[in-house]
């Protein structure tokens, strides 16, 4: 992940002892980082024009950077020598409201809107007050130019320190006058799980790298290295990816790296299949299921993910699959229950974007 997403994952998880944490150390505002207290408290009838304002600006200043994140509930003061820090919390009455609101204004605050902003409410305990955070991230269909009600104003921003600042024409174009660029992530594809023999499971997952951003990708890579097997007696192996597309290596059974051929191009919207990873399952489970991965581009950012589970977790899996099987009771959607849970599919697989 980049820094703006590192930074709302860490609020999304810790709550309000995060909130806490930016006024113990007066944390500053930062090139990914803005604190905003909202004009009415959330207590009108309506998002407030001065917070519907302010999120446009935020929605072109970080969508046309390098994306950030906003804390709305936190007071500012400046400071002669850091700018403005987080001095005081003031909270916001009903977040989940106030994220509706914003979430309603969202696609008519920018020309084109950011479909990639996201809000979450952190309550208070006990009470029906607390914060909202909302992340925005680098944009891929930049630039984004406000749009300001009341105020007839039609700019572009860019974040640059801790402000947000109007960006003259050349300075757009030397900025976005470029090539568009891809945007490539991971995806997945996977069918039920079968059984080899009585005691072994066998699982599939097919990683696919698709391009989401305007450009054409090419020089697509996708790496796996096993870090842990559940089992002496699991089996982790990858498929040959196609050597028409694909150049590969494979090291020492435990690591694939592969790196499309010169000819081959990604465009928008469209997948590319690179190999497939096959796990066999067979007691006894004594370690965790730990794979590492990246996928990328030659001219977009790298995407780490990993698959993981606890070997707890996997034998309770197990268990439970072999004893419908044995009492006649097993289904197609319980094979593909178990490809789900076993890989941990259900959680966010992403670690880092760079």
């Amino acid at each position: 992940m980049g820094r703006a997403e590192d930074i709302f994952e860490k609020i999304k998880n810790e709550g309000e002892s995060a909130i806490d944490e930016f006024i113990a150390v007066q944390e500053s505002e930062s090139l990914f980082l803005d604190f905003k207290r909202s004009a009415d408290g959330g207590c009108g009838a309506r998002l407030n024009i001065t917070d519907r304002n302010n999120l446009a600006k935020a929605i072109s200043g970080f969508g046309n950077s390098e994306g950030g994140v906003i804390v709305w509930g936190i007071d500012c003061s400046q400071d002669t020598d850091r700018g403005d820090v987080a001095c005081e919390k003031v909270p916001i009455t009903n977040p989940t409201r106030f994220v509706s609101w914003l979430q309603g204004a969202v696609s008519g605050c920018t020309i084109p809107p950011h479909i990639g902003v996201q809000h979450q409410s952190i309550f208070i305990s006990g009470t029906d007050k607390g914060y909202i955070v909302t992340l925005i991230p680098k944009s891929n269909h930049a630039p984004h130019q406000v749009i300001a009600k009341g105020k007839g104003e039609y700019r572009y921003y860019i974040r640059a320190g801790s402000d947000f600042v109007p960006t003259p024409h050349a300075v757009l174009a030397g900025m976005f006058g470029r090539r568009p660029q891809p945007h490539v992530y991971v995806n997945f594809a996977s069918g039920s799980a079968d059984f080899s023999d009585e005691e072994t499971i066998l699982v599939n997952i097919a990683l696919l790298i698709y391009n989401e951003g305007p450009g054409i990708a090419s020089n697509l890579f996708m790496n796996a290295k096993v870090i842990s097997r559940p089992g002496i007696n699991c089996e982790i192996s990858f498929s040959p990816p196609d050597i028409r597309i694909w150049d590969s290596q494979f090291m020492f059974g435990m690591n694939i790296s592969a790196i499309t051929r010169s000819e081959v191009l990604l465009p928008p919207e469209t997948w590319i299949m690179s190999f497939i990873i096959s796990i066999k399952f067979k007691p006894p489970f004594t370690d965790p299921l730990h794979i590492d991965c990246i996928c990328g581009s030659g001219q977009s950012p790298s995407m780490k993910f990993k698959f993981e589970n606890d070997f707890s977790t996997i034998l309770a899996l197990y268990e439970n699959l072999i004893s419908k099987k044995k009492d006649g009771i097993l289904t197609e959607s319980h094979l593909y229950d178990f490809v789900s849970k076993s890989l941990n599919l259900d959680r966010p697989l992403t670690e880092e974007k760079k």
